[in-house]
This record gives C-alpha cells, structure tokens and sequence, in this order.
C-alpha cells in the first residue's frame, strides 16, 4: 500500500509515484489544503466505488516541529484510528463518519469520491477570489471541457466561462480573444483528421525545408485569420537506451488586439516559459500532451509548475541530452510563427540595396564623395513628441498617467511596463532575478484607476487604460536601490 494513491496523500510529503500525463510531480499540493487553514489542518471523507456503504473520514494537521511541556512532536498530526503496529488508518465507524459529516455539511452519502474539508478558512479567502484564481490559472482544461468547478453558486465551465472571464478574469480575458482561441485550439483538433506533420528532420533542417511547399497556404489562412496548426514528430531517448517516438502541436492565429502565448504540458499551463516566443499580435500556443513527451517536460517542470528546466534532477537522471531537447521544443513555436507571420510583417523591398544597385537613368551611378560629410546643425529642434501616457518616477515606485493627447478614439490604451534594479555593468532586465520583486505577488502595491493591470512575467506589468484620466501606481520597492523602468505602448 505505501506506493498507492492513499499513501501519497496522506504521508508521503515531498515525494510522488506521479508520471506521464500526471499533472503533479512534487508531492506538494496537498499542502494548500492545511496552509488555506488558521488552525493548518483539514479532513478527507471518502466513498469508495467498491464499498459504498462504508465511508472513510481522516483527518491531518501540518504545523512545525514543536515542544510541548518538555515532550518533542512531530510536525504532523493526524484524526484516525491506530493499528497495532502504530500505523494511522481511517476512521471507519459509520455513525462517527455521518456524523462528522452533518455536522460539517458534507452532502456526499454513497457518490464515490473525495470530499475535503478545510475548518477555520484564512480571511484571505473568498468565493470571489477562488472564482478569480480558477479562472486565471485553469482556463485550460475548462475551456476544453475537462474541467467544471463550483465555487458556491458559480459552476465555471466552458459554456460559462466567456461572460464570467470577461467581469472577473482580469485584463488577459477582457476582450475574450484568448478564450475564443483555446475554443478554436479545440475545434481544429477534433475536426482536423490530420494535422499538418512536419517532416521527422525538422529538427536539422529548419522549419522553411519542413513546411515545405505548405507555407503559402498557411500564410494565406493566417492572414484570413484562421487557426493554423501543425504536429512536430520528436525523438526522446532515456538512458536506459529506451526510444520513445512523441509529437506536440503548435498553433497560430492573427489577433485584432494584443496577442498572448501558451506553452502547456497536458493541461498544465506554464507561464514563465512564455518568454521564448515573441510575436506581434499573434495568439500563440505550444501543446504537449502526448504521453512520452509529457513524462520528459513533467521531469523538467519546476515544482511550482511554472517553467521547465534542463537541469532538473528527475529529467537528468532519466534522459539523455535533455537540454538539446528542451531547447527544440522550446524553440519550435518561435520558428513556426517566424516562418509563417515575420515574412508577411518584415517585407522591405530596399532591405538589400546596399549590396545590389541598380543604374540610374542616366546611365552610371553616381560617386560618393571621399572624406566626411558635414551637416550644419538645426538651429531649432524640434519640441519633444508628446504620448499618450507619461512616466512618473516615485519614491519606492512609479505611476503612469493618461498624457496630454490621449483621446477616447484611442482606447483602450495597452502599456506593458518593464521594471529592473540598475546594476554596475550589463543590461538591467536581462540581469533581474526574481528575488528582487515579483509583479504577480502581493510585496508590491498596485492601484489603478481608470485601468486594468495585469502582470504578465514577474518583472514586466500590463497596462490596459480605458479612460483618458487613467492613473497606475505601483510602490514597494527597495528605495535604496535605483529603479530602471522601461514602458512601451502595444
């Protein structure tokens, strides 16, 4: 029994049995249950399929380890019954358990399945915010039909997810581009009998060689705004010299506003790994979710699933070159739009004038003069441009203000705002470390008004203005550091 599920949950702490399409990998999830928990503890009722006359309720407490009254105690605690060995089983007394369950208001009778309850909630808490945080972290597998929550009386699924995203979920969802884009994401997979597959040498020769003569079509579709989807083949290899033949999926569609980008293992969405794709206007989205490539990126996943990591020590130990690895699948999705969108946007018919000219009417070219050529300088510069926004510089912040020329027929205004602490050599943004401070964490005040703000890496903060008197100030950060602020209208 210790390598079972029951096991896991209640007394392996920091370790899984968890692996392919498995979303967790650490062991650790379980403790939000004890830390959303003034008293840091929680109960387990559970109806098992196999005997549903007989529920089991067990209960935990995860505090620290502790002294009381001169005798040392462990740092978990647990409402159970003993075996004879010492060992905590579930309480199995059915008076006890319907109980225990009226008293907490448990409905759960013969259903199979699990029921946590979570007594004295921090104040912290809320319907609204557990609302909130569903839908800005499971958007995914809600929006493919996997997943239906409710919180209260708000049942969040993909039918309702459009209208509920829209008031609660934040910036990212305001306009329902990227909700429209996982639909379509869906549609095109279940629709499509076969995707595009690119060629298994992708890999070595390019994606211009793997998209074949299929790029023009592609390009045809991308700029008629339809979602263009091709499957990358790959090689995994385990050190065991295991081969393991896998696939991802790569999507691309034109936004009318700003655009986004996923990279996702199963139904994981990671949102760190989101830097190495840069497109204008362009929704975007890597998916991993057959079988053998999801056990190479969950070895990679950090445990707060966020980024994949070549040197983590689960996916070193199992495979080999998992870095030449990890850097193709990265890359794949940049490669795609570069090849399908950056020929259509980056068109310049004088970009090689310099190496090849042409004659002029009159015959010959005309000779450059030798030597350097001398400008008088302008006695009356211009004045500076005016923007629609303005930069002000705080104590332990800044603010972001509408300017002078900023009209209703412009909104909404779209700002992304980078920030770094100044360093004594190199670039300030490629040197930040998340240390310093963290957007999407609540050490730094934002308040907004007129605006609606959301942080889209921890160093860089998305502005979406939709008054012309808007105001966005951020405070909290060290004032005996200097602050490097970059912000550039999208």
């Amino acid at each position: 029994m210790d390598k079972e599920p029951f096991s896991d949950f209640w007394r392996r702490m920091g370790k899984s049995h968890k692996a392919g399409r498995s979303l967790g990998r650490w062991g650790l999830g379980k403790l939000v249950f004890s830390s959303s928990s003034e008293a840091r503890i929680f109960f387990g009722l559970t109806v098992r399929e196999t005997d549903p006359e007989r529920p089991l309720l067990m209960g935990q407490a995860v505090l620290t380890t502790h002294e009381l009254g001169g005798e040392r105690f462990d740092s978990h605690g647990f409402y159970c019954e003993l075996s004879e060995t010492g060992m905590q089983l579930p309480i199995t007394d059915v008076d006890e358990v319907r109980r225990f369950a009226a008293a907490c208001g448990v409905s759960r009778t013969h259903e199979p399945g699990l029921s946590i309850i979570v007594p004295f909630v921090t104040e912290t808490i809320t319907e609204q915010r557990i609302v909130q945080a569903v839908l800005r972290n499971y958007f995914f597998p809600i929006l493919l039909g996997r997943l239906v929550v409710t919180v209260g009386t708000v049942t969040i699924d993909a039918d309702g997810f459009a209208g509920l995203s829209r008031a609660q979920g934040g910036a990212r969802f305001a306009n329902g581009a990227l909700a429209q884009f996982i639909r379509t994401m869906r549609s095109v997979r279940k629709n499509e009998l076969t995707p595009l597959v690119l060629s298994s040498t992708w890999v070595s020769t390019g994606m211009t060689a793997a998209l074949d003569d299929h790029s023009k079509s592609l390009r045809e579709r991308y700029q008629a705004g339809e979602c263009v989807c091709v499957r990358a083949p790959l090689l995994l290899k385990q050190k065991n010299g295991t081969e393991l033949p896998t696939k991802f999926d790569l999507f691309l569609q034109k936004a009318s506003d700003d655009g986004d980008t996923l990279f996702v293992r199963d139904t994981i969405v990671l949102p760190a790994e989101s830097k190495y794709f840069r497109g204008y206007r362009t929704l975007a989205a890597l998916v991993a979710d057959d079988k053998p490539i999801c056990t190479f990126l969950g070895d990679a996943e950090n445990p707060a699933h966020t980024s994949w990591s070549a040197s983590a020590e689960k996916v070193t130990a199992k495979w080999r070159n998992p870095s030449a690895r990890l850097k193709e699948i990265r890359g794949a999705l940049q490669q795609f739009h570069d090849e399908i969108v950056s020929s259509m946007e980056t068109v310049d018919p004088n970009a090689l004038i310099d190496f090849f000219s042409a004659k002029a009417e009159s015959g010959t070219r005309g000779v450059r003069p030798r030597g350097p050529v001398v400008r008088p300088p302008n006695p009356n510069p211009p004045p500076p441009e005016e923007k629609a926004y303005r930069l002000i510089r705080l104590k332990g912040g800044f603010a972001i203000r509408g300017g002078a020329i900023l009209s209703q027929e412009q909104l909404p205004l779209t700002i992304r705002v980078r920030a770094a602490y100044d360093v004594l050599r190199g670039n300030p943004f490629s040197k930040y470390d998340p240390l310093d401070f963290d957007f999407s964490k609540d050490e730094l005040e934002v308040k907004a008004t007129g605006a609606n703000t959301a942080a889209q890496s921890p160093n860089a903060l998305v502005i979406k203005a939709n008054s012309c008197d808007f105001e966005v100030t951020v405070s909290g950060f060290d004032v005996r550091r200097d602050l490097i602020i970059d912000a550039s209208r999208q």
